[in-house]
């Protein structure tokens, strides 16, 4: 079917519906925000679970959007546990015949992901910004605002009828966000090596404490083993088989002395008693103290 526009109606034989201005618009002027100034329907961090888009324009399928002032959106209390992520958009709608922002939020989840774009023949969403909202936070920082007003899958700027891109306001935020980074990376770090510090010193005094302990154990075991040497040499000489040898000997002679002395030719009766048969006896006489022997 050919189709022509627009002309002037003569007796109404031209009209025209607003899709059909939308749809030659649209030929020309892609979807997007309008991207001067840099800071058109930015999403900033307002007050508490507030945030703010900026006024500015944006084009959806030939139709035009306007926000003239900055307005507020006010995002749902974060969970006590789980993190999710709130995702502003600018959404048309053909049935409701409006161009408004809204807010999409995604499932709970300790990893979350932003919700799906609705983009078909009713409904058109651009993605101004997605908002990490973590579990148990009671107020938005801007770094945990992602602009998403360049990504052409997303969102995009129109095209065509602009002369440049004014990245002002985008490398303003990249540089908000870059020094808070940095900020709770330094205090991350310092408490880190704060924590490696304590164990440290607590290593060292356990160490040390353990060094003590050994050397003292290694003092009383030399104290020991010193006494017990020294008892054992009192004992035993360099070659402790002879020396037991010698006092077995000299012990077995004694007795033999003993024996000879005592029971051996005593006067013109001679006869042999020897000490295991001594039970109960009792043994008197004369000592020969030159025989060394008992003379009954």
């Amino acid at each position: 079917m050919e189709k022509s526009s627009f002309f002037n109606s003569v007796s109404h034989d031209r009209t025209y519906k607003a899709e059909d201005w939308a749809e030659y618009f649209a030929s020309f002027i892609g979807n997007g925000v309008f991207p001067v100034p840099s800071t058109e329907l930015q999403v900033v961090a307002g007050s508490g679970m507030n945030v703010t888009v900026r006024a500015g324009k944006a084009w959806i399928n030939g139709y035009f959007y306007q926000n003239t002032g900055d307005l507020t959106v006010q995002l749902a209390t974060a969970d006590g546990q789980l993190n999710r992520i709130d995702r502003i958009v600018v959404q048309w709608n053909l049935t409701n015949r409006t161009i408004s922002t809204k807010v999409k939020s995604s499932g709970f989840s300790a990893s979350p992901s932003a919700p799906a774009v609705q983009r078909d023949a009713d409904i058109y969403e651009l993605v101004l910004a997605d908002v990490f909202v973590a579990a148990g936070v009671t107020a938005i920082t801007q770094s945990r605002i992602t602009d998403q007003r360049l990504n052409t899958s997303l969102c995009g700027v129109v095209a065509a009828v602009v002369d440049q891109i004014d990245t002002a306001a985008f490398n303003a935020q990249l540089q908000a966000w870059f020094a808070e980074y940095e900020s709770l990376s330094e205090e991350q770090y310092n408490s880190l090596a704060s924590y490696m510090a304590s164990l440290k010193l607590q290593g060292n005094v356990q160490y040390d404490a353990f060094e003590q302990h050994m050397a003292a154990f290694e003092t009383q075991a030399a104290a020991d083993f010193n006494a017990w040497f020294d008892g054992l040499q009192a004992v035993l000489d360099e070659n402790a088989v002879t020396n037991l040898t010698n006092i077995t000997n000299a012990l077995d002679a004694r007795v033999d002395l003993l024996e000879a002395v005592l029971f051996n030719d005593i006067t013109e009766n001679p006869f042999l008693i020897l000490f295991a048969d001594l039970d109960g006896i009792t043994a008197t006489g004369v000592w020969n103290a030159a025989l060394q022997r008992i003379e009954c």
